[in-house]
Protein backbone atom coordinates (compact mmCIF):
# COMPACT_ATOMS: atom_id res chain seq x y z
CA UNK A 1 0.00 0.00 0.00
CA UNK A 2 1.28 3.48 -0.82
CA UNK A 3 2.22 5.82 2.01
CA UNK A 4 -0.44 8.28 0.87
CA UNK A 5 -3.12 5.59 1.04
CA UNK A 6 -1.97 4.54 4.51
CA UNK A 7 -2.29 8.11 5.74
CA UNK A 8 -5.66 8.72 4.08
CA UNK A 9 -7.13 5.65 5.79
CA UNK A 10 -5.70 6.55 9.23
CA UNK A 11 -7.82 8.32 11.85
CA UNK A 12 -5.27 8.73 14.65
CA UNK A 13 -7.37 10.94 16.93
CA UNK A 14 -10.90 9.79 16.11
CA UNK A 15 -11.93 12.98 14.27
CA UNK A 16 -12.94 11.07 11.17
CA UNK A 17 -11.06 9.99 8.08
CA UNK A 18 -10.16 13.03 6.00
CA UNK A 19 -9.76 15.40 8.95
CA UNK A 20 -5.97 15.62 8.76
CA UNK A 21 -5.12 17.00 5.31
CA UNK A 22 -2.41 19.56 6.17
CA UNK A 23 -1.03 17.38 8.95
CA UNK A 24 -0.75 14.36 6.67
CA UNK A 25 0.98 16.55 4.08
CA UNK A 26 3.53 17.45 6.77
CA UNK A 27 3.94 13.78 7.68
CA UNK A 28 4.53 12.91 4.01
CA UNK A 29 7.28 15.55 3.88
CA UNK A 30 8.76 14.20 7.12
CA UNK A 31 8.85 10.74 5.55
CA UNK A 32 11.31 12.04 2.97
CA UNK A 33 13.48 13.76 5.59
CA UNK A 34 13.95 11.09 8.27
CA UNK A 35 15.56 7.70 8.15
CA UNK A 36 14.34 5.81 11.19
CA UNK A 37 11.07 4.66 12.65
CA UNK A 38 11.82 6.49 15.90
CA UNK A 39 12.49 9.81 14.14
CA UNK A 40 9.34 9.54 12.03
CA UNK A 41 7.23 8.57 15.03
CA UNK A 42 8.50 11.60 16.94
CA UNK A 43 7.75 13.88 13.96
CA UNK A 44 4.23 12.45 13.64
CA UNK A 45 3.58 13.07 17.33
CA UNK A 46 4.95 16.62 17.07
CA UNK A 47 2.87 17.45 13.98
CA UNK A 48 -0.36 16.16 15.50
CA UNK A 49 0.29 17.78 18.88
CA UNK A 50 0.97 21.15 17.25
CA UNK A 51 -2.23 20.96 15.24
CA UNK A 52 -4.64 19.39 17.75
CA UNK A 53 -3.01 19.69 21.19
CA UNK A 54 -3.15 15.91 21.45
CA UNK A 55 -1.63 12.92 19.76
CA UNK A 56 -2.10 9.18 19.54
CA UNK A 57 -0.11 6.84 21.74
CA UNK A 58 3.55 6.32 21.02
CA UNK A 59 2.85 2.72 20.06
CA UNK A 60 0.26 3.90 17.48
CA UNK A 61 2.62 6.43 15.92
CA UNK A 62 5.46 3.90 15.91
CA UNK A 63 3.27 1.38 14.12
CA UNK A 64 2.28 3.96 11.50
CA UNK A 65 5.88 5.11 11.12
CA UNK A 66 6.93 1.50 10.54
CA UNK A 67 4.23 1.01 7.91
CA UNK A 68 5.04 4.30 6.17
CA UNK A 69 8.76 3.56 6.03
CA UNK A 70 8.15 0.05 4.71
CA UNK A 71 5.81 1.44 2.07
CA UNK A 72 8.21 4.15 0.95
CA UNK A 73 11.12 1.71 0.78
CA UNK A 74 9.17 -0.76 -1.32
CA UNK A 75 8.43 2.00 -3.85
CA UNK A 76 12.07 2.99 -4.36
CA UNK A 77 13.97 1.68 -7.35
Amino acid sequence: MRAEDLLLAWDPLGYGVGSYGPEFDDIAVALTEVGTEEELSMRIRHILTDAFDECPTESDTRAMARRLLASSQSCQL
